[in-house]
């Protein structure tokens, strides 16, 4: 599987819990081929060593220093060379997979060739274009889109933001979860006032001529303080 969209929006927490909804040990006897919306119980051995990040057979491959590189690929294919350890169905997760060099990528290559047996892997990226054609023309691909701004304003309510400023910030989060998150915890929505009030009293005196002085001195506070 190949899970492209924009950074924040769900694709490495989705893969997961996909990873737990095929190992899932108190839902494995209701899956069925007609019953596709089985879901993990996250209650039962398996789910919360996935979620926890310590289940032997459910691999996660990252960029060190920005880079995917040819041996982190090796390693994992002397992984894969042995049987699952206790897993129904062992999971592989190469995260932001654009950051693979080619050498990594041609590597990986021989892997979605001859997949090992009760193996799924799931590629995560932004999108397609720095990731090898082979590759790609190899996966069955799942786009994921930015979360509307009324789901992030509920989203930011439960973690207990008022309505209001949950509204705000679902909207300047450019429907990234991440981005919402990282908004919370700051003091954004302060600055975002402060800049309004300013703007507004630009508009009340544009017809003076004090508003070039203004905006003058605007620029200059703003240069030295530019957090």
């Amino acid at each position: 599987l190949l899970f492209t969209g924009m950074d924040g929006i769900g694709k490495k927490k989705t893969a997961l819990a996909f990873a737990m909804a095929l190992n899932c040990r108190t839902t494995a006897g209701q899956r069925s081929a007609q019953d596709e919306s089985v879901e993990p119980c996250g209650t039962c051995r398996p789910c919360k060593k996935i979620a926890a990040g310590h289940h032997p057979d459910v691999i996660t491959v990252e960029p060190e220093r920005f880079r995917i590189r040819i041996s982190a690929i090796r390693d994992l294919g002397n992984s894969l060379a042995v049987k699952p350890y206790e897993a129904l169905q062992r999971v592989v997760i190469i995260d932001q997979a654009q950051a693979m060099n080619p050498q990594a990528g041609n590597a990986l290559l021989k892997l979605l060739e001859e997949p090992p047996a009760k193996t799924l892997l799931i590629l995560i990226a932004v999108n397609t274009y720095s990731l090898l054609p082979t590759i790609v023309s190899r996966c069955q691909q799942v786009g994921f889109k930015p979360i509307p701004d009324q789901v992030l304003a509920e989203y930011l309510e439960k973690k207990g933001m008022p309505p209001e400023k949950a509204l705000i910030l679902g909207k300047l989060a450019n429907g990234s979860y991440a981005k919402a998150e990282a908004l919370a915890g700051t003091d954004w929505l302060r600055r975002r006032e402060w800049v309004i009030r300013i703007f507004e009293h630009l508009d009340a005196v544009s017809k003076s001529g004090r508003r070039a002085a203004l905006s003058m001195a605007l620029s200059e506070m703003l240069a030295r303080d530019r957090d």
